[in-house]
């Protein structure tokens, strides 16, 4: 159960108000005067590394809602969000292979878009399940929950057209008066008073290649948001240790004695810290290796000589049999596929 104090620290990206502010504005609502209601000042956010606190931002949901009288005010919202009010995260999902490498961008840097909650990924042979996950004991305004969700489908019908859906999709709030806004927008079945906020995507589509991938803009605009977190999300833990691996890999230096140091804990304070996240150290050096040695892959311009390199490796050899493991083929194999 989250403290107090843990729920007054939660915030979001200040591209998240500002899309709010324009869909008000379609309203004829005055979304200045809404933002002050709440203690939000709209000309105050002055620059695009802002974050907005959330308890404020989930009660300008709720009254939006009550104010437009649209219970579909969270599916209007998502229409008019456009990747690049994500910045780097936007960018790297235009650019990324494929939508379900944009879903691994999603989960790996969701905390650009908002501290609380989180995004979870579970896979079968056909089918890719987003979870969307509030944070425990908390409890999102409807339309804000819409909004997560329309969202991402949003996203990728700018990647693969607007004809994209998803094959299920599943909220926890009850049904609205009318549904067929939700119908419409999600051109699938849409279950209400469900457990979880799920989507449900065919594996087959999410795996096919998009048209305008590019690994070389998507791995730059990954540290842009890399970047991001290290200055605005000082107080997440996984994020200062993913930075500092990722700083450290081409050195070879990237241990968890240096990395602990790095991040100002003892290593043991570190052990204790990720555990508690339900990671460690081991398996986001891991993650991090065997995320970037893809990315690396894709980019044309990169050997192999030089991606062994690049993670850390100390011979081909070495890295070839990593790879191996954690895909199953070798990199020449993956390079050529």
């Amino acid at each position: 159960m989250l403290s107090s104090r843990d729920k007054a620290n939660i915030a979001t990206h200040s591209g998240i108000a500002r899309v709010m502010a324009q869909t008000l504005q379609e309203y004829d609502c005055d979304s200045n005067e809404l933002f002050k209601e709440f203690g939000l000042d709209l000309s105050a956010i002055t620059t695009k590394d802002e974050r907005v606190a959330a308890i404020p931002m989930q009660a300008i949901w709720r009254r939006a809602v009550e104010i437009t009288g649209d219970e579909s005010f969270g599916l209007a919202y998502a229409k008019n969000l456009h990747p690049a009010a994500l910045q780097g995260l936007g960018f790297a999902w235009i650019a990324s292979s494929t939508l379900r490498d944009a879903f691994d961008r999603l989960v790996r840097y969701y905390r650009l878009i908002s501290s609380g909650g989180e995004i979870v990924l579970d896979e079968d042979k056909d089918t890719l399940c987003l979870w969307y996950k509030l944070p425990e004991g908390g409890k999102g305004a409807p339309a804000s929950l819409d909004a997560a969700l329309a969202v991402f489908i949003q996203l990728c019908r700018f990647t693969k057209g607007n004809d994209f859906r998803s094959t299920q999709v599943d909220l926890q709030h009850d049904a609205p008066l009318d549904t067929s806004p939700f119908k419409s927008f999600f051109q699938c079945p849409v279950n209400f008073s469900a457990q979880e906020n799920r989507l449900f995507f065919s594996l087959d589509e999410l795996n096919t290649p998009l048209p305008m991938a590019s690994p070389e803009l998507a791995r730059a605009n990954d540290q842009v948001v890399i970047d991001y977190l290290k200055r605005n999300d000082k107080g997440n833990i996984i994020n200062d240790v993913r930075g500092c691996i990722i700083e450290c890999l081409p050195s070879g230096g990237a241990s968890q004695e240096k990395v602990a140091s790095q991040v100002n804990r003892s290593t043991r304070s570190l052990q204790r810290k990720l555990s508690e996240h339900g990671t460690s150290y081991k398996k986001l050096y891991e993650e991090i290796r065997k995320d970037l040695a893809m990315q690396y892959l894709k980019e044309s311009n990169h050997t192999i000589s030089e991606v062994t390199y690049l993670l850390g490796f100390t011979e081909p050899s070495n890295f070839t049999r990593s790879f191996k493991r954690w895909t199953g083929i070798t990199p020449n194999e993956y390079q050529e596929s």
